[in-house]
């Protein structure tokens, strides 16, 4: 792969959120119905597990069913695992043709995302341990690794460098630049919370205007999965966004070249 001239010095806060957008948008429906399969149901079935085995399934406030919620909850979990990598590796691959101005299938790209199911697994295994350690750490550990591995997912799916060589670049791609991707992620993490804050709060207010609380728990269930479905594909293309980003300043690589590892 030839590198060309850098195009900016600067990580351009506002061109990240314009291509994340900009992903989610032009590949809205077939992303949609892949998040809602692969992040909204196992959701689900997390949530409804842990009301059955809290008796609120039923209305009756019984004691908890273990014969239903603890196979519900173990199901929901692991296909959840499952799926958020599979929605991970997908929505990348979807986010670099967007980029390169192509009209992808998110069907078809999902199709092809399921070698990297280990390997990532492994990848979120080695980036978890080593942010919770470092959170432990006096915290501030933890969100430095945090940033620097953030773009450590895109580079395995993009580049195959390994699960250590991941991290590894992914540190020397965030180098300088970690300072507006902190901020940016704060800016993500904001939005996310006053979107689920306010979504709670009017599914809390229909129950009570409605007196049906048992109810507001299946329907909390399923705007949680929903709100998990968005957050995963705006998350993913978010992410690959910000490695688009990293890779045009730091290298001068543009979207063609990235999108040369599909060929």
């Amino acid at each position: 792969m030839t590198a060309v001239q850098a195009t900016s010095a600067n990580f351009d806060f506002g061109r990240v959120v314009s291509n994340t957008f900009r992903v989610v948008g032009a590949n809205l429906r077939e992303l949609s119905i892949i998040a809602l399969l692969l992040a909204g149901l196992p959701a689900a079935l997390m949530g409804w597990g842990q009301a059955a085995l809290g008796g609120a399934l039923d209305g009756t406030g019984d004691a908890p069913n273990l014969g239903v919620g603890a196979p519900l909850f173990g199901l929901g979990v692991f296909t959840l695992m499952i799926g958020s990598v599979l929605l991970q590796a997908a929505t990348i691959r979807v986010a670099v043709a967007t980029l390169n101005g192509d009209k992808p299938s998110a069907f078809r790209e999902l199709s092809r995302s399921y070698g990297v199911i280990l390997p990532i697994i492994g990848l979120a295994i080695v980036m978890s341990f080593g942010i919770g350690l470092g959170m432990l750490l006096l915290f501030v550990p933890g969100i430095i690794l945090a940033v620097m591995w953030i773009v450590a997912t895109p580079v395995y799916v993009m580049e195959r460098p390994g699960v250590f060589g991941a991290l590894g670049r992914s540190r020397n791609l965030t180098r300088g630049h970690r300072w507006p991707i902190f901020g940016l992620s704060v800016v993500y993490f904001v939005a996310y919370f006053v979107v689920s804050a306010v979504f709670g709060g009017i599914l809390v207010a229909l129950a009570m205007i409605a007196g049906d609380f048992n109810g507001m728990s299946i329907t909390s269930t399923i705007a949680n999965a929903l709100l998990g479905a968005v957050s995963g594909v705006v998350t993913s293309a978010g992410i690959s966004a910000i490695y688009y980003e990293l890779r045009m300043i730091k290298e001068g690589v543009g979207s063609a070249q990235l999108a040369a590892v599909f060929d």
